[in-house]
């Protein structure tokens, strides 16, 4: 899954974007019983890699998007009507070979964007907790390893 910034403004570049994304997705990550394998936030965009019922995830995503949008005041972006861009982008992962890729994709994501050398550097992504033993800022579910 998906979704960008308001006209892919680099909000990620504000102080505290990332702490109140990280909350908001650790709330309802347990309000809609979901599970996440993989996200990493990026300046401009989120992906995550969700485990969810397919009945909730527009509930899911309306909730963690408005919680940021509500709270825009206090993460330095006065005046701003919205946070996000309406909607998002989703994909059903029905095999472990795209499951793979995608991680790999979110991944790699940082350092292609010159943010980071090592995708385990960068500390808003889920890399660490597959690549070493640090753990990130969002408890990571990875019983789906095969």
């Amino acid at each position: 899954m998906t979704t960008s910034f308001f006209r892919h403004e680099r909000y990620g570049d504000i102080p505290g974007v990332y702490e109140a994304i990280a909350e908001s997705l650790k709330f309802y990550m347990e309000k809609y019983s979901a599970l996440l394998p993989g996200y990493v936030f990026m300046p401009t965009h989120i992906h995550l890699l969700i485990v969810i019922d397919g009945k909730h995830l527009s509930a899911f995503m309306r909730d963690f998007k408005k919680y940021l949008a509500q709270h825009g005041l206090n993460i330095g972006a006065p005046g701003k009507s919205s946070i996000w861009e309406t909607g998002y982008d989703r994909q059903a992962i029905e095999s472990e070979i795209v499951f793979r890729t995608k991680l790999e994709y979110i991944h790699n994501n940082p350092g292609k964007a010159g943010l980071c050398v090592q995708a385990e550097r960068w500390e808003w992504s889920s890399a660490s907790s597959y690549l070493t033993d640090k753990r990130g800022p969002i408890p990571i579910w990875k019983d789906w390893l095969f």
